[in-house]
């Protein structure tokens, strides 16, 4: 007989960024290989259709105010009246009520790392209860090496209790040949042939006033005259990052567009679209819009740094993140060296190809056998 299965689902309401695109992945797969295990997702609102169904899968919607206490009061109590065996979180939280074992994902520890990149209330949520009740849970999964080492470092979690399974692009990433296409997004968008393209919630960690300052001093040394395209919604969580002021200080307001969110189908023709995907990321837990950029083909140029090199292999052109002058030059030559670019094309085709969400499904399902068996 298997098991009823917890899932707390809220990321998958309204537009779907990285926990959400997660979870949306990790949900399918196993809903593929799993036909034992029922699975009952815990929302508070409709959600747009996952683009899979299963008889082993069901929502439950339910509201709550204030509205914390939707997942510390009334989620136990919903998991407590189905008679769930195994709570699965994939977003970092867990309630203070515990009634049944739990997994839950922790993608990074940047918040711990480097609290002054947060607002102050939100260093109070994960200062006061997410620590107490991450270390209560039966595993934590996370999405490298790299965050497996920061958890056990800053939470005191033993190692044994942090179980590794790494993200991957999903399938529709890949090659785009028409160029008819390629060129309609790219007039969509306002950015001519060759611009270079960064996408991810615009946070502080995520560098791009030294990505603007690079994209100036590119154009200095190597007589490039890019756009660059930035897509992501700011996160809330995160002092502002001034894009338009960072542009205009560098000469460059006409140079540098911002799209906050784009459709999936869009992304997937940008990254086939641009001269150079760059990722000048300070702290990632993975760095997924790497992969998902070497998938299509794109050279890329990015951060040194945290799990990066891990995931990106020797697929990619590496850069300091605090040094402009090394990011400017990385983007000069992923741009003008035309043996490199198709060096770099193919090796991000072959490196994007070895990361599977069906086997991170497959290592997940095992952590829940474990934990409940």
């Amino acid at each position: 007989m298997g098991m009823r299965i917890g899932v707390e689902g809220r990321t998958l309401q309204g537009k779907r960024y990285g926990v959400a695109r997660y979870l949306v992945n990790v949900l399918g797969n196993l809903l593929d290989i799993d036909d034992r295990n029922e699975y009952l997702v815990y929302l508070s609102a409709a959600i747009e259709p996952l683009g899979f169904e299963s008889p082993n899968l069901d929502f439950e919607i339910f509201t709550s105010r204030p509205n914390i206490l939707w997942r510390h009061l009334r989620l136990p109590m919903a998991m407590r009246r189905d008679r769930i065996d195994l709570h699965f979180s994939p977003s970092y939280m867990l309630p203070l009520i515990k009634v049944c074992p739990s997994i839950v994902v922790v993608h990074d520890l940047t918040f711990r790392v480097h609290p002054e990149w947060f607002s102050a209330d939100r260093r109070f949520l994960f200062d006061g209860i997410f620590w107490r009740e991450v270390r209560r849970a039966e595993r934590i999964i996370t999405v490298s090496e790299h965050s497996k080492k920061d958890i056990v470092e800053y939470l005191g979690v033993e190692p044994g209790k942090v179980v590794v399974i790494q993200e991957a692009a999903d399938q529709r990433f890949k090659p785009v040949e028409d160029e008819a296409e390629l060129e309609a997004v790219r007039e969509r968008l306002g950015v001519e042939e060759g611009f270079v393209f960064t996408v991810g919630a615009v946070h502080t960690r995520r560098n791009l006033e030294r990505l603007i300052e690079a994209v100036a001093g590119a154009r200095r040394s190597f007589g490039v005259d890019p756009m660059l395209l930035i897509v992501g919604t700011p996160a809330p969580f995160s002092p502002p990052v001034d894009i338009p002021g960072t542009a205009e200080r560098f000469g460059l307001e006409e140079k540098v567009v911002h799209a906050p969110f784009i459709s999936d189908e869009d992304l997937l023709l940008l990254y086939n679209a641009c001269g150079l995907f760059a990722y000048p990321s300070l702290y990632e837990g993975f760095g997924l819009p790497v992969i998902e950029a070497m998938a299509c083909g794109a050279p890329v140029a990015c951060s040194n740094t945290t799990s990066i090199p891990e995931v990106a292999g020797d697929a990619v052109l590496y850069f300091d993140p605090e040094s402009v002058e090394e990011m400017a030059e990385a983007i000069g030559k992923g741009l003008t060296d035309g043996e490199l670019r198709g060096e770099l094309s193919t090796r991000g085709r072959a490196r994007a190809a070895t990361f599977s969400w069906r086997r991170a499904a497959r290592e997940t399902l095992a952590v829940f056998e474990e934990v409940a068996g």
